[in-house]
Formats: C-alpha cells, structure tokens, sequence
C-alpha cells in the first residue's frame, strides 16, 4: 500500500480512537477487541497481504475493506454517533451490509443483527472474493440476506420488525448513473423501510456525493433535499428517519404487498 495512503488510515484510526475515549464508555473502547475475538483474524491478515498490489492500484476498489483494522474502527464510529453502546439490544437491519464490518462492531455492542446486500451475480469478481470471505472471517454470512434494492420494489416482507434500519455510503439508489434516483424513488423506499420498523424505530441513511450532478448540495437537489426534511432530519449526506407508520399503516402496507 502507498506510504501516504497508509499514513492518512493511520491517522484517521487514531482520530477515531482518541473520538471513542470522549463518549467514557468501556463497552465502546472494547468493541473492535470484542469483535476480534469472534472474528478470524489471521484469515483477515492473509487476505489483506494477498491484495495489497490490488490496493496500490486501486485505493478505492473493494481491496481495501481487507484493512480490517481501520473498516472496524469507522464503524465503532458510526455505532457511537447512533449511541448503541447505550441501547439495551436491539435488533438492526443493515442494507447494503458488504464485507460486514458495521454488523460486526453491532454484534460485539450485543445487538441482533441482519444484513442486506445484491445478489453474488451482481458484484465484480473482486467484490464476490473480498465480501464472501471477509464475512466468512467476521462470522457474519449467516445474517446476511440476498436482495437487490430496486425503484419501486417493497424489501422482502420476512425483513420487519426492527428498531433500526440503517444503509451507509448508498450505492442502490443508482449512484452516479443516468437513472440515480428522485423523490417518487425515494419516497417510495422510505414508506417501504418505515413499515419494517418498530414503533419509534429510525431508519439511517448516508449518502455519497455526486458533486458533479449536484452542486455544493453534494448528495440531493433541492426538491430531493425538501422531501428529505419532511421525513426527518439532514445534516449534510446523513439523512435520520423515525417511524411515522401507525401499525394499521404497516399492515396495510403489508396486504398492498400481496
């Protein structure tokens, strides 16, 4: 791996580590360590020195989530900012799950968790390779449910009754294609995520930049951007949705289903 690409992930790590300190929570300072224990870590370090000429040549191809030490320390991040390590267990749906790492770090913090990610066919051989056998080393595979997150398809009905729904650096949404979704898209996938949660459940979406379609509002325009603060609350790509749907709400969703 190039030298400053291994300084800049080293810093980050640290970064997040001195971050973890300020919440005083043992059960968080532990999480990575508890996660590694479960976890295969040698399994991990083989694939990691395997893919290392992969990685210099494509920094942000999916080679690098076999640097399990800086992909587990952003998602103790990510469980801290959703506060989990002060939630009695709860039970989480992850969309968009790849190599698993934010299932691992909300396994450690004691939750009950499941994963959503495309179908093997869909994904580069790189991807199919790094995915399957970082979940393999992460023992998560068995919570992870194959499904493509398409315009206007409800998620499978067995995936209901969660108290969070949460998808990170979105990609479904057709990011950076000529079809990259709108309103009516996302609308209709928000109404759908809202039916599998629990009352006072929330559903976590983070975005990726388009700046180039979108300007300095980075993930959204406008219109996408209203609809977004009618639902909930946006604070730059991280877009926070509870759960409006009355239970009478959900189940009608459930029969339109049918």
């Amino acid at each position: 791996m190039k030298i400053t690409t291994t300084i800049l992930q080293n810093a980050e790590v640290l970064a997040r580590q001195i971050s973890i300190l300020s919440y005083g929570s043992a059960r968080l300072a532990r999480a990575v360590s508890t996660a590694e224990k479960s976890a295969d870590v040698p399994a991990i370090a083989s694939l990691w020195r395997e893919l290392q000429s992969t990685v210099d040549r494509d920094p942000a191809g999916a080679a690098k989530y076999a640097n399990h030490h800086f992909w587990l320390w952003r998602n103790v991040h990510r469980a801290a900012r959703l506060r989990l390590h002060t939630q009695q267990p709860l039970r989480i749906l992850d969309i968009g799950v790849g190599p698993g790492y934010f299932l691992a770090i909300a396994k450690a913090l004691g939750h009950e968790c499941v994963g959503v990610e495309c179908p093997e066919s869909m994904l580069s051989p790189l991807e199919q390779d790094v995915y399957s056998r970082l979940l393999d080393s992460l023992r998560c595979r068995s919570a992870v449910v194959r499904h493509r997150i398409e315009p206007f398809k409800p998620l499978p009905e067995k995936l209901t009754g969660f108290d969070l729904i949460t998808a990170f650096m979105i990609c479904f949404n057709s990011h950076r294609k000529q079809a990259e979704w709108g309103v009516a898209e996302w609308k209709f996938f928000i109404e759908s995520a809202q039916a599998r949660l629990r009352p006072g459940g929330v559903l976590l979406l983070s975005l990726n930049d388009h700046v180039e379609k979108f300007g300095k509002l980075r993930c959204y325009d406008r219109a996408l951007l209203r609809y977004f603060q009618s639902v909930g609350t946006v604070e730059g790509h991280r877009i926070t949705i509870p759960n409006v749907l009355t239970p009478k709400d959900a189940a009608c969703d459930a029969v339109l289903q049918k």
